[in-house]
């Protein structure tokens, strides 16, 4: 069975731990404090059986703002998010920064709760409330995601949520199982008669009783007692799974929150990670030597930043740097991470990690020679799974003398057990598991989203990369595309021979908001309005249909534009300016007998496509200005 993480995000009393118990039946808070107050204080775990027969781990997490580092310690591991807004309330200014968080994360799906719909009896305030939800998801993971109007107390709107999360985990592929173990420690405890216990989420490998494990950065070897899942003794537990081991070997002292449980010599603790990192808008701007509090799978240390160039990097905008770590960090390429305030603290950013650099060996690996030698090398590289190893670090990472590795590594090269792809190398049977996982989660996208004509290319990217290199998934893909495993429909990937299947009320739908948008020409209906051409849920899907068709164009948050009607703005207005001419909002309005508000709306849709660039009120030709392009969708 799959195994898939569920996590809760939003603001403090908006009902998440209520939400929980009423799901599954758990009360997620365990603490003494946390029952005596109200209030949860750390990370709360349950599980829910779905409806298409995955059991889900649930990690409920805390909302208050002093609580953010705790929430971070169980965020990095979820697949999928419930956010929590209450309905008497509305978005808060916890539930941005979660969002941030999430956004930062890299997740890829989730559902809005709408709780405490109970204590609200006026129809137009829910909807008004929803309206703003979805405003606010705008840009984020989550745009686009079902709002479910629940009641924990009266039990209201669970069945839909249970089914919206059951769409959800349906697409969320495997983890990667054959990988080496990397379990992030979000809680440690001693149990009388057992010794030391570790949870977290398993992101990758395989655990099963009698293994020997590391505990890092501190390199402690333990051997597992005993593996249990949701509170039940197994064999062994999969990737994704929210797992307990007892340990042997290590005292509770010498294990913490933030701690990893690895597969011996699979990873290094750095103490200097390369990023590409982003700064939330409102954030103050990031200085070559500030010093940020870095959150990275349920750990969180002070890093000094060094940006690029020695430069600095605005609110809003990204920029390359180097976070040197107090503490050792296990890290690898493709991670994700959260940055926050020093002092202050409040969340300012986050991004991915590029590399992690190498911390000193604290022991040797034996050698080997000829024949031995190579499959030396491949059981090294196939240990970073898809990480793999880059060429200057092959000899240090398979304990070989450099002539030896080089040696060894043709033999593999020429056998085909490993894959070069620029300067890395990959072990063919990650390569080939990469293979098996993106026919997976096609085939999962494309049973829980029928009416849709593929995955998106980057949501497919997000669902079977592991922390791996971009170009081990781009070489891969290019290899199913040629031999026509897959297929690509703009910045969509099919199986091979898949057709979207859509039921008569979408395919009317369809047709009707094609053409609703085509007749609103340069005033399109706003979206408020298509929505109500159609049941909501088949109005967004149709909606989404038309912009991966690139029949539409999303110019803004409210807006649905023909994408013919888009392409004849931007010659008008690229043709006024070339000429010499002037583009303001009030003469474009002029020009196209529209009103402000659809003037401004497309003028700020060519500003961020670069068409064009504001100059006080008016605009000059951006750097992208050119003949008309079809959309992107």
């Amino acid at each position: 069975m799959r195994a898939v993480t569920i996590g809760t995000a939003g603001h403090i009393d908006h009902g998440k731990s209520a939400l929980v118990r009423a799901l599954t039946g758990i009360d997620p808070d365990r603490l003494a404090e946390e029952q005596r107050r109200g209030m949860t204080l750390d990370l709360g775990f349950a599980h829910l059986d779905l409806p298409g027969g995955i059991r889900a781990g649930i990690v409920d997490v805390p909302g208050h703002e002093a609580l953010v580092h705790n929430m971070l310690a169980g965020a990095g591991g979820i697949d999928v998010v419930i956010l929590v807004v209450a309905a008497d309330e509305g978005v808060m200014p916890q539930t941005r920064e979660h969002l941030d968080i999430l956004g930062f994360l890299g997740l890829a799906g989730g559902v809005v709760a709408l709780t405490k719909v109970d204590l609200v009896g006026d129809e137009a305030w829910l909807a008004a409330v929803e309206d703003d939800v979805r405003a606010h998801l705008a840009g984020t993971p989550l745009e686009g995601a079902p709002v479910v109007r629940v009641s924990a107390r009266t039990g209201v709107g669970l069945p839909d949520l249970v089914a919206a999360l059951d769409r959800l985990v349906a697409a969320v592929p495997p983890r990667p199982a054959d990988g080496p173990v990397r379990l992030p420690a979000d809680r440690v405890f001693t149990m009388q008669g057992f010794g030391t216990v570790v949870t977290g989420t398993l992101w990758s490998g395989t655990v099963r009783p009698g293994q020997t494990l590391v505990v890092l950065p501190l390199g402690l070897e333990a051997r597992v007692r005993g593996v249990q899942v949701h509170g039940a003794a197994v064999s062994e537990a999969m990737a994704g799974s929210r797992v307990a081991v007892n340990l042997a070997g290590v005292e509770k002292s010498q294990v913490a929150r933030g701690d990893v449980l690895a597969t011996p010599g699979a990873f290094r603790p750095a103490d200097r990670l390369d990023v590409r990192l982003r700064l939330v808008a409102g954030a103050p701007a990031l200085r070559h030597g500030d010093r940020v509090h870095l959150h990275l799978g349920s750990g969180a240390s002070v890093a000094r930043v060094l940006v690029a160039g020695g430069g600095r990097i605005e609110p809003g905008q990204e920029g390359d740097a180097q976070l040197r770590v107090s503490v050792p960090t296990v890290a690898i390429h493709g991670d994700r991470f959260v940055i926050r305030r020093y002092s202050p603290t409040r969340t300012i950013g986050g991004g991915v990690v590029h590399a992690a650099g190498v911390g000193t060996s604290t022991g040797r690996r034996p050698r080997a020679a000829g024949a031995d030698a190579a499959a030396v090398l491949v059981a090294a590289v196939a240990a970073r799974a898809q990480e793999g190893v880059a060429l200057a670090d092959l000899a240090a990472v398979a304990g070989l003398e450099a002539g030896t590795a080089g040696r060894a590594l043709d033999d593999a090269l020429t056998d085909g057990r490993l894959v070069r792809i620029g300067d890395r190398v990959y072990a063919r049977s990650v390569a080939d598991a990469l293979r098996a996982a993106t026919v997976d989660a096609l085939q999962a996208y494309h049973e829980a989203t029928p009416w849709r004509a593929g995955m998106p290319r980057e949501a497919l990217r997000s669902r079977v990369l592991r922390g791996a290199h971009d170009a081990l998934f781009e070489t891969v893909l290019a290899e199913m595309l040629d031999t026509g495993e897959v297929a690509a429909h703009r910045r969509l990937i099919a199986r091979r021979g898949f057709q979207p299947r859509r039921t008569e009320e979408e395919a009317s739908a369809l047709d009707a908001l094609r053409a609703a948008v085509e007749r609103g020409g340069i005033s399109p209906p706003p979206l408020d309005e298509l929505r109500r051409l159609a049941q909501p849920d088949i109005a967004d899907r149709m909606l989404q249909v038309l912009l991966d068709e690139g029949a539409v164009v999303a110019v803004a948050p409210d807006l649905r534009y023909a994408a013919s009607v888009v392409a004849a703005v931007q010659t008008i207005i690229v043709e006024t300016l070339r000429a010499g001419g002037e583009v303001t909002v009030a003469t474009l309005r002029d020009r196209l007998g529209t009103s402000r508000r659809y003037a401004l709306a497309l003028l700020e849709y060519f500003d961020a496509s670069r068409v064009t660039r504001r100059v006080g009120d008016r605009r000059i030709l951006g750097p992208q200005a050119g003949a008309p392009r079809a959309p992107a969708g």
